[in-house]
């Protein structure tokens, strides 16, 4: 389905297109939010308006673009057809708006949260420095940046490299490591792997490497490592860093990615209890083929490869 649909009726094609542009912004917002609500409150309008523009819509194309149901809607193939064109689209369209505006070059940047706040958000003094002609916006989002909506233009995402229609150049490789408050360590007398199981495991999910993962690329035997009943000394979070604030605080051992925990390490704040296991994933930096040689994005991707340059 594409936007030229749109245009066959008899409606003189000034009025046509005005709603048709409302009714399709109303739609793009609320199939990237898969929610009405949040749509209207990006539109400063109310949800019934939007539940309006996009029953107009679905009136006009004879199609039905979203199934709703008890936790909110979720499009129809007919709506994931239109999502498609209408992310493109309005891209275009937000790059084309951000190219005209005057003054600095502006940069949209999307963060895995652990990256931004433990290694990216530490050095940007230094990028800004060199390149004061460009304006940088950092979100850091556990979220999958979708990079055709032209909100992001560079995603530092957390994954193998394998994403469609996207540029993806492996910035930093990672590996999972113990690590616990050096009082804790004393305590419980932690001087390696297979001392572990005296103190609490925190676990992150679904983030990283899993705890009997790790277990096994040290070589010891996963099984008391799992999750369950056998390991009864357990706490579930839901991020890195707040995983790694608890072991600070001496509530048990953290699974971390290194090099990001150097930080920690170097002030003593934390330290490692074992070995570090590659993970599954790596940071690589994304962005859209056609912009890898922008001048801001080609600025930034030089300057994050020469500061994780070995040596």
């Amino acid at each position: 389905m594409e936007m030229r649909d749109l245009l066959k009726s008899n409606e003189p094609a000034e009025g046509l297109t005005a709603r048709a542009l409302l009714a399709l912004q109303a739609f793009e917002l609320a199939a990237r939010a898969g929610s009405f609500k949040a749509a209207a409150e990006a539109l400063h309008i109310t949800s019934s308006a939007v539940s309006h523009r996009i029953a107009g819509l679905e009136r006009l194309l004879g199609e039905k673009l979203f199934e709703r149901g008890p936790r909110g809607v979720v499009l129809s193939s007919a709506g994931r057809l239109l999502a498609a064109t209408t992310g493109r689209a309005f891209g275009d369209l937000a790059r084309a708006l951000a190219r005209q505006s005057s003054g600095s070059r502006r940069l949209r940047v999307s963060a895995v949260p652990i990256f931004a706040s433990h290694w990216l958000l530490p050095r940007l003094g230094q990028f800004l420095g060199a390149h004061p002609e460009i304006e940088l916006q950092v979100e850091a989002s556990p979220r999958m940046a979708d990079m055709e909506t032209g909100l992001v233009d560079v995603a530092l995402r957390y994954g193998d490299g394998q994403w469609p229609d996207v540029a993806a150049e492996c910035v930093m490789d990672l590996f999972a490591v113990p690590v616990a408050a050096p009082a804790l360590m004393r305590r419980l007398k932690l001087r390696g792997p297979a001392d572990l199981l005296r103190a609490a495991l925190i676990r992150v999910s679904p983030f990283g490497l899993s705890w009997t993962e790790w277990a096994e690329g040290v070589g010891i035997d996963p099984a008391p490592f799992a999750r369950g009943p056998s390991q009864q000394k357990a706490l579930q979070l839901d991020g890195m860093g707040a995983s790694l604030r608890a072991a600070t605080h001496g509530l048990g051992v953290a699974l971390a990615f290194d090099p990001l925990v150097e930080s920690e390490i170097a002030s003593g704040t934390l330290a490692r209890v074992g070995p570090g296991v590659p993970t599954r994933g790596q940071i690589w930096f994304c962005c859209r083929p056609r912009e890898r040689n922008l001048p801001a994005i080609r600025a930034l991707r030089r300057w994050l490869k020469a500061e994780l340059a070995p040596g």
